[in-house]
């Protein structure tokens, strides 16, 4: 899979609560990656209105994990479609960093998807190397998970490991 000029490979698949495959470069792992692509399958949410559920459900997740909301918005693709994108921002001091995910919840061909872009920045001056992450990438990220092509999930592997 290709992703801001980037190719990631399947790092994990489980199937814990929706079918989720995780994504990751190089030699990184599920463990130990500075970027992370997870694609979730969400069979159940199908219209509209099930979408806003599932975006108000992952935003509601994000805050009881002490997510600080940096954004999160309805918008409509190039192809007329809406979306919702959320970028949130994980604060982890005990490492030095902040883990920041930008998710984009969307109707595909059958049902929902969720698409995260995950970035781990970690420095001992992580707070200011975040800020300029996000004033330097964040709207290179937006449109790159607007226009993301998706693999055909039903072909996706499912075992997991």
């Amino acid at each position: 899979m290709q992703f801001l000029q980037r190719s990631y490979h399947l790092g994990s698949y489980n199937q814990k609560n929706n079918p989720m495959w995780e994504y990751v470069t190089g030699n990184e792992t599920v463990v130990n990656w500075t970027s992370l692509l997870t694609l979730i399958d969400r069979t159940d949410a199908s219209t509209r209105q099930d979408l806003d559920r599932l975006a108000q459900g992952i935003l509601d997740n994000y805050k009881s994990r002490k997510g600080q909301i940096l954004l999160a918005k309805t918008m409509v693709g190039k192809d007329g479609q809406a979306f919702n994108y959320v970028a949130v921002a994980f604060e982890d001091p005990a490492h030095h960093r902040f883990e920041l995910s930008f998710a984009k919840i969307a109707l595909g061909p059958k049902n929902a998807y969720i698409l995260v872009y995950g970035v781990r920045i970690g420095d001992p001056d992580y707070l200011n190397k975040s800020k300029a992450f996000l004033n330097e990438h964040s709207s290179e990220i937006g449109r790159a998970l607007e226009n993301a092509a998706l693999p055909d999930m039903g072909t996706l592997p499912r075992k997991e490991f």
